[in-house]
């Protein structure tokens, strides 16, 4: 039989090392609880940190195909412009369905910021059921359009002169083309050939509204982003090495605002800010809800008043350009070589009234024209973009241009495009541990602090019984009776009866 002595000891030191166990995992899960929220923000941060190597730098540096949906607008009345009676009438054609491929060029890195210039190939989508491209529309035509727009602040002469050069019978206010040749093919132009034969005038050979900039590498210009993970993160700092447009008047010139790629950890439910080198400003996005996605939660930024000028938000009307239209459409012929380009939402949508009314075929839809974006709050990583924009020109007037003389004044739809980025389920199981990851924390440190108290309470109920028992021990040992020797007692009798007693 094995002595007592070694045993009693290995059970002792077990007993210490649970005990020691407990505590270190009653302070583990403490320090987990305690201190979770520094910790998980160190896990974002190096998981989201940009870098050449990391995840989030590849997927700038080169995107994934990005959807993009063009809607061009048939003008079927061109011919009855000058009937003040007859509104103009537009039906929508499309959606031609095409993918953009973002890249950048020309980086450069610096303490806090990368430098960069930017481009955008587009391709066809043949994979899916589309618009034909060989579709043949009836589009206002700009180059005309501009031409007028230019000399209506020239003198006399000058004008008659631009009057004389778009009087040929090949100049109409429309065009009449297939959609492959108004978006991106170009199309022959009697008053381009022309101007592009003229060396100080650098216009294109051909026609077309993205005629020469598939793939043409800083058409946008260049861009300073600040790229350490802080509330800074994803901001637009420079553009074309200044930090102010010379489009605007005042504080309407200020770049501010993300580039729209990243944005930083912890989103609030305020506001966001995009630069736009498309829009040629800022752009503020509006909390408006919270929404579900695949699991995942959402804050809904809206940029339902994005093309205000002044008549919703009063800090706004340095937009203006000398002359306040009614809200919802934006004037960019400043930063469009003077050209009478104006911007708004699909359809018109949000914009005032006399837009939709003074032309026939808008029918503007939230779902389908709202510009809005989602981010995951936490991380601030986009989860859905659905971005529409709005090509308009302005038809008006000109004294001394023939071509212009008698038409009315009034904004002219000619297409829109709208950028869909969907949540996928790869980064969807993704962002789902990221906002579960605090839950899951919260369950373990309870786990293993009632775990170390189990323990920690199992040594002392061990130790109590253990001394319980010793006790025990000893008073049974108190009470046991201990062995006397038989006492031979001698007692006087009698002599007499001494005979009568039997010794034992």
């Amino acid at each position: 039989m094995m002595p007592r002595g070694p045993v009693m000891q290995k059970t002792h030191c077990g007993k210490i090392c649970l005990l020691f166990s407990g505590i270190l995992v009653v302070c583990f899960g403490s320090c987990i609880l305690i201190f979770f929220e520094s910790i998980y923000d160190s896990i974002l941060n190096y998981g989201l940190q940009f870098n050449p190597s990391s995840q989030a730098y590849q997927g700038w540096y080169k995107s994934p195909p990005i959807p993009t949906y063009f809607y061009l607008f048939n003008w079927t009345n061109p011919e009855k412009i000058n009937d003040v009676s007859v509104k103009p009438e537009f039906e929508e054609n499309g959606p031609y369905r095409f993918y953009e491929i973002r890249g950048k060029s020309n980086v450069s890195w610096f303490d806090h910021y990368v430098k960069y210039k930017s481009y955008t190939s587009t391709f066809f989508d043949e994979t899916k059921k589309n618009g034909n491209l060989s579709d043949v529309i009836n589009s206002v035509n700009t180059v005309a359009l501009a031409v007028g727009y230019q000399a209506r602040f020239q003198n006399f002469w000058t004008k008659k002169m631009m009057s004389l050069g778009l009087s040929s019978k090949s100049v109409k206010l429309y065009v009449t083309k297939p959609v492959r040749e108004l978006l991106f093919d170009g199309y022959e132009d009697p008053v381009l050939g022309l101007l592009s034969k003229l060396p100080f005038f650098g216009a294109p050979d051909k026609g077309g509204f993205f005629y020469g900039r598939n793939g043409t590498v800083g058409l946008d210009g260049t861009y300073n982003m600040h790229f350490k993970n802080d509330d800074r993160f994803g901001e637009v700092l420079l553009w074309n090495n200044k930090n102010q447009t010379d489009f605007f008047n005042g504080e309407c010139n200020s770049i501010k605002g993300s580039s729209g790629e990243f944005f930083p950890l912890n989103r609030k439910k305020d506001r966001i800010m995009i630069f736009s080198s498309e829009m040629c400003k800022s752009l503020v996005l509006y909390y408006t809800e919270e929404v579900m996605i695949k699991g995942v939660l959402g804050y809904k930024y809206s940029a339902e008043y994005g093309f205000d000028n002044g008549t919703v938000y009063p800090e706004n009307y340095c937009y203006c350009n000398g002359e306040c239209i009614p809200t919802g459409v934006f004037n960019v012929s400043s930063c469009r070589m003077n050209s009478p380009t104006f911007l708004s939402f699909p359809h018109f949508f949000n914009a005032d009234p006399v837009y939709r009314d003074s032309v026939k075929g808008m029918k503007p839809n939230r779902t389908l024209h709202e510009f809005y974006m989602i981010l995951e709050p936490k991380s601030g990583i986009v989860m859905e973009l659905q971005g529409g924009i709005q090509l308009n020109m302005l038809l008006q007037p000109v004294s001394s241009i023939r071509l212009y003389n008698k038409v009315p004044r009034i904004f002219l739809p000619i297409f829109y495009i709208v950028h869909k980025v969907e949540l996928s389920d790869e980064i969807a199981a993704g962002l789902r541990l990221i906002q579960n990851l605090p839950t899951y924390s919260y369950y373990m440190s309870y786990t293993l602090i009632s775990t170390g108290l189990i323990c920690i309470f199992g040594v002392i109920v061990l130790l109590f019984c253990r001394y319980k028992a010793s006790n025990l021990t000893k008073m049974k040992i108190n009470r046991e009776i201990i062995p006397v020797k038989k006492i031979i007692i001698y007692e006087q009798v009698p002599l007499k009866e001494k005979s009568d007693i039997t010794w034992t």
